[in-house]
C-alpha cells in the first residue's frame, strides 16, 4: 500500500461526528502549514489561536488528495448565497404558498443574523477582521496539553506475507524552492520572507519587553547573489529577550499566500526519497471545527429557492467528484495536527543533501530540519497535515428563472 494512502485510511477512521460519511473525503496540505507558537500562559494566546484556525479555515479545497485552494472565501461565498437566496414562487399554489415562504423567511433570516454575529476584530491586524472559527478540543494549539495521541509507521519486509501485510511503500518526494526562477517582485511581495527557514516555520509570541521598535528586517541576514538579484535564504532568529508581542506579527498568512504561490507557478521542485527501511512516528490531534455563524437552514430547504442571476449548480452539484466545479463544492469540517515528527531511514547520500534544502518530504513540512547522526529527520513543532472535507449538497436546485427569459 502507498504511504499516503495508509495515512488517509488512518486519519479518516478517527473522524467520527456523524457526518455522511459519502460526502466526506480526506486532503493533505501541499507543505504541512506550521502553526505559529503561542505561549499557553499568555491569556491572549486562545484568542490568537482561533485567528490562525479562522484564516486556516477560510480556505476552500478542491475535491482530491492533495489540497489545493483557489483565491475564494468560504465567507465571502456563504454570504453570496444567503444574501440572493429568493423564493421560488412558482412552485406553490396560492393555498399553500405563504406557509412555505413562512419556512424560507425564517430559515434566511436565521442565517443572516448568524452571518452578522460571526464577525470578530482581529488582534494581529488593526484594520482585520475574521469569521470566528473555534477548535475542539480547545486546547489544540499547546503543544504540552493532554490532547495529543501518539502513532508509527514502519517498512517491515516478513519473509511470508498476505497481501494485507505487504510492506507500505515509503514513496515520498523532497520538495524545495527552484531559486532559480524566483524574482525581486515575489521577494518585495513577502517582505524577505521567501525562504524554507523563515516563512515555512512558526514564530512564538514571548511576553518581553523592548524600548527600541524592532527592526523587521532582521530576517534579511544572508543572501545568495544570482545575477543582479538577491534571494534570501536563511533567517536568524531574534532573542527572547529583543521581541516585543506587540509589535511581531505571526506569519501564517504569508506562509498560506506564499505555499499558494508557490504551487500556482510550479516553483517547486520534487525528487524522489531514495530511503528504505523507515520509522515515521508523531503525535497527533484531530481538531473539530465549529462555525456558529454558518447556518444549514438553507441549506435543508434547497428546493424553495434559488439565487439571483446565479445557474442550477453554481455552488455545488452535490457529487464528490472532479465533475463538482462549484464554487463552494467543499468545507473542511476538521483539521489534522501532527508534532513531533520524527522519520529514521536508510538514507541515501542524495537524501542527505535534500534534507538540508528542502521545505517539505512529502507532505511533512521539514523546512530548518536535517538528518542527524541517528539517521534521524525532526520537526517537533506542531503542523496542519491534512484536513477532514464535506461535500456540500446541490445549490441552487434551479436557476434565477429570469436568465432564461
Amino acid at each position: 500500500m502507498d504511504f499516503q494512502e495508509k495515512l488517509q485510511e488512518f486519519f479518516l477512521s478517527q473522524f467520527k461526528d456523524g457526518l455522511e460519511e459519502s460526502k466526506l473525503f480526506i486532503a493533505f496540505e501541499p507543505i504541512g502549514c506550521m502553526i505559529d507558537e503561542l505561549d499557553p500562559n499568555d491569556p491572549q494566546s486562545q484568542t490568537r489561536a482561533n485567528e490562525q484556525l479562522s484564516i486556516l479555515a477560510e480556505r476552500l479545497p478542491a475535491i482530491q488528495e492533495n489540497m489545493t485552494f483557489g483565491t475564494s472565501r468560504l465567507t465571502d461565498l456563504l454570504e453570496t448565497l444567503v444574501y440572493s437566496s429568493t423564493f421560488r414562487e412558482d412552485l406553490f399554489d396560492d393555498a399553500e404558498r405563504e406557509d412555505y415562504r413562512t419556512i424560507f423567511s425564517r430559515a434566511k433570516a436565521e442565517a443572516m443574523g448568524k452571518l452578522e454575529k460571526g464577525k470578530r476584530a482581529s488582534v494581529v491586524t488593526a484594520s482585520g477582521s475574521y469569521f470566528l472559527v473555534t477548535g475542539h478540543p480547545e486546547a489544540w494549539y499547546n503543544k504540552n496539553a493532554a490532547i495529543w495521541t501518539s502513532k508509527s509507521f514502519s517498512q517491515k519486509f516478513p519473509e511470508k506475507a498476505d497481501e494485507k501485510d505487504k510492506p507500505i511503500r515509503f514513496n515520498l518526494k523532497w520538495n524545495r524552492i527552484d531559486q532559480t526562477r524566483l524574482t525581486t517582485a515575489m521577494e518585495s511581495k513577502f517582505e524577505g520572507l521567501v525562504t524554507h527557514k523563515g516563512i515555512f516555520n512558526n514564530m512564538r509570541f514571548h511576553e518581553q519587553k523592548v524600548k527600541q521598535p524592532i527592526d523587521h528586517k532582521f530576517l534579511r541576514t544572508k543572501r545568495l547573489q544570482m545575477s543582479s538579484q538577491a534571494i534570501n535564504l536563511h533567517a536568524k532568529p531574534m532573542l527572547a529577550s529583543e521581541i516585543n508581542p506587540t509589535m511581531v506579527k505571526p506569519l501564517l498568512s504569508k506562509r498560506i499566500a506564499l505555499t499558494h504561490q508557490l504551487h500556482k507557478e510550479k516553483l517547486v521542485v520534487q525528487e524522489q526519497s531514495q530511503a528504505d527501511g523507515y520509522e515515521l512516528s508523531f503525535d497527533y490531534c484531530m481538531v473539530n471545527l465549529q462555525r456558529d455563524w454558518f447556518d444549514r437552514s438553507l441549506l435543508h430547504y434547497a428546493k424553495l429557492w434559488y439565487a439571483k442571476a446565479l445557474e442550477k449548480n453554481f455552488f455545488s452539484n452535490g457529487l464528490k467528484d472532479s465533475s463538482n466545479q462549484g464554487e463552494l463544492k467543499c468545507i473542511t469540517t476538521a483539521m489534522i495536527l501532527v508534532k513531533n515528527l520524527r522519520i529514521r531511514a536508510n538514507w541515501s547520500q542524495q537524501d542527505i543533501a535534500n534534507a538540508g534544502e528542502s521545505i517539505s518530504l512529502g507532505f511533512f513540512n521539514v523546512a530548518d530540519s536535517q538528518i542527524n547522526s541517528k539517521n534521524e529527520l525532526i520537526n517537533p513543532g506542531i503542523q496542519a497535515l491534512g484536513w477532514i472535507c464535506e461535500v456540500m449538497p446541490a445549490l441552487p436546485s434551479s436557476s434565477d428563472p429570469k436568465l432564461f427569459e
